[in-house]
């Protein structure tokens, strides 16, 4: 199955000789998973020369099982129901409220009622929460979502009792990592580095497949990477960190600044100087205008943005570095301000034929992520099964 969600066709004899596995028992599975509607057969493969007949192709049915991945972004909740092959099928995307752990867990469960109608919940897999903060992934409890204000909330336990199906939690940006390893940008990569930028900023680390999500769940902070000593009071505590200069935050209180400084700007017309109400929506507006001094604070925030990760990048050597988030999926204006920053910084020897590209999924990457997470334990599941199958093989027991 692992190998069948790599390739999205493979016969039995290239699934006997990639898992090592006799061509009887490879067929004897195979036709257990056909039984129970997991995979189906395909057209028939390229004919060797001199061979008999071409082999069937096989591939994963999408509709036997179904995952849901949802967001917590703190202002709204992004939603998606995707199928066995990682296609969404439905999303939704709710304004949030307010930030209390009810209220979120109410909304996750109405859009699992909504999603679960439109499929047989018996075929559904789970649910895959992304939030804005670390958690303890051996529990699936949220240690701290700052923006949310909340600390130590058992979130899965919380949301498996209101829908009655298995839940994980995992950080946001581990979610949009997996996402784009899993189906986006980043799939043929052995080692992808997922930067979202928000309201927050945050990376998620894919290896071989697996997430690296450090030793307590702190994995991938690098909006508190010191980028400019002696900055800016920082939410975390820290001076200079990157959230106080490259946030969306951010970008509104540097405009709102430098217009206070006396420097002229559309946004003075377009807020009709009530400078409070500068969003950092609009300053990408007013940059994509030509405004001089919103290019100017997006591509000073987009600097910033360059040399963090250029320092991930001489620590990790990813093969691919995905751009998300709220404020990276709005605007195309950060990319090569960043991408020129990391050229000038990065290691060479590091960096060296490194991608930096903006995410496949955009908006959805976290969510289609999170329901990756769901996926991924059914194919560990099927894997640990093979494992059995090898060693009782290995026996002569079959």
């Amino acid at each position: 199955l692992r190998l069948l969600r790599r390739n999205p066709t493979i016969s039995r004899t290239g699934l006997a000789k990639r898992t090592g596995l006799g061509k009887a028992t490879v067929s004897t599975l195979v036709s257990e998973l056909i039984e129970e509607g997991i995979i189906t057969e395909g057209d028939l493969g390229t004919q060797t020369k001199g061979a008999g007949r071409r082999p069937i192709q096989l591939c994963l049915n999408g509709d036997a099982r179904f995952a849901i991945g949802i967001e917590l972004t703190g202002s709204e909740l992004i939603a998606v129901l995707v199928n066995l092959c990682g296609n969404p099928v439905e999303t939704r995307q709710l304004v949030v409220p307010d930030l209390s752990i009810g209220t979120a867990v109410d909304l996750v469960d109405k859009v699992v009622r909504d999603f679960v109608e439109r499929c047989p919940r018996d075929r559904v897999l789970g649910v895959g929460i992304g939030v804005p903060g670390p958690v303890d992934h051996s529990h699936s409890r949220v240690i701290q979502a700052v923006n949310l204000g909340w600390v130590d909330v058992p979130l899965a336990a919380m949301v498996e009792e209101k829908t009655n199906l298995p839940t994980t939690v995992l950080k946001r940006q581990n979610a949009g990592a997996l996402g784009e390893y899993w189906y986006g940008v980043g799939k043929p990569r052995d080692a992808v580095l997922f930067v979202s930028v928000g309201i927050g900023i945050g990376s998620g680390i894919v290896i071989g497949g697996k997430l690296y999500q450090g030793v307590s769940g702190y994995s991938g902070e690098i909006g508190h990477m010191t980028v400019v000593p002696n900055g800016d009071r920082c939410n975390c505590g820290n001076y200079g960190c990157l959230e106080t200069v490259a946030s969306a935050s951010a970008l509104a209180l540097r405009a709102r600044q430098r217009i206070r400084d006396g420097e002229d700007s559309l946004l003075l017309e377009r807020t009709k100087g009530l400078l409070d109400t500068i969003t950092p929506g609009m300053v990408l507006d007013a940059a994509k205008s030509g405004d001089h001094l919103a290019s100017e604070v997006v591509t000073e925030a987009a600097v910033f943005l360059g040399i963090a990760i250029a320092n991930a990048i001489n620590l990790m050597n990813p093969s691919i570095v995905v751009l998300g988030g709220e404020i990276l999926n709005e605007s195309d204006l950060f990319i090569q301000p960043i991408r020129e920053t990391v050229r000038r910084r990065a290691c060479t020897p590091c960096s060296i034929g490194i991608e930096i590209v903006p995410a496949r999924w955009g908006v959805l990457a976290a969510a289609v992520g999170a329901a990756a997470l769901v996926i991924d334990g059914f194919f560990m599941g099927a894997e640990n099964a093979m494992l059995r199958v090898r060693s009782v093989t290995a026996n002569g027991q079959m």
